[in-house]
């Protein structure tokens, strides 16, 4: 008789055990889905926006929420230049956004402003006037060129190895900014190479 009363209590027991189980994933579940992206935190976003602060907020949380890391994205940004816009049905989670960046707001029409200023060079931009070689240096800049060429030495140029992913928000910060710095560096002789070429073609045909 003991035994056939504890059953039913065991079988109580256990169903109520499962329901409550049952209910607080449900609940976890919907919080997350609501206020964040599982794998992406907003300090992953702060570190990526503040790298690369001309890249929208929203274009970095969808690229985060695919690769969950936060050097991946840094690293997808330096190859390509840009991030994919995220779709219409991607909801952007405000508590993921930068504290200095307020929520998307439907956009209304303004006045007509007065033309902008001409937007500055990306030389001017990140001040690397003076890390731009003189034409008294050119002729030794060529010379070196043939022991390696720009962005190409250990430590991680644009087309070399790896670079090391600092464990602070600092260190890392600063290694995406030089790395940055090395890439204009290197596209602006390139394309000052391009028209080098381009003019001397057009000499040889004349």
């Amino acid at each position: 008789m003991a035994m056939e009363d504890v059953l039913p209590a065991l079988l109580v027991i256990g169903l109520v055990w499962v329901l409550i189980r049952y209910m607080s994933r449900s609940s976890n579940t919907s919080t997350l889905n609501r206020d964040g992206i599982i794998g992406v935190t907003p300090a992953m976003v702060e570190t990526v926006h503040s790298a690369f602060p001309h890249i929208p907020p929203g274009n970095i949380i969808y690229s985060l929420s695919k690769t969950r890391s936060a050097q991946a994205t840094s690293e997808e940004i330096i190859e390509r230049g840009f991030l994919p816009i995220p779709p219409a049905t991607f909801n952007i989670p405000a508590s993921l956004l930068p504290p200095s960046v307020n929520p998307p707001t439907p956009t209304s029409p303004t006045k007509p402003t007065l033309p902008s200023r001409p937007v500055p060079s990306l030389i001017e931009r990140y001040q690397l006037s003076s890390r731009i070689p003189s034409r008294k240096g050119k002729e030794k800049d060529e010379e070196d060129s043939g022991a390696g060429a720009p962005g190409a030495a250990p430590g991680g140029g644009v087309g070399g190895e790896a670079v090391k992913w600092e464990d602070t928000r600092e260190g890392r910060e600063k290694g995406l900014k030089e790395r940055k710095e090395r890439m204009i560096l290197e596209a602006r002789r390139r394309l000052l190479e391009k028209q080098a070429s381009a003019t001397e073609q057009q000499t040889t045909q004349i």
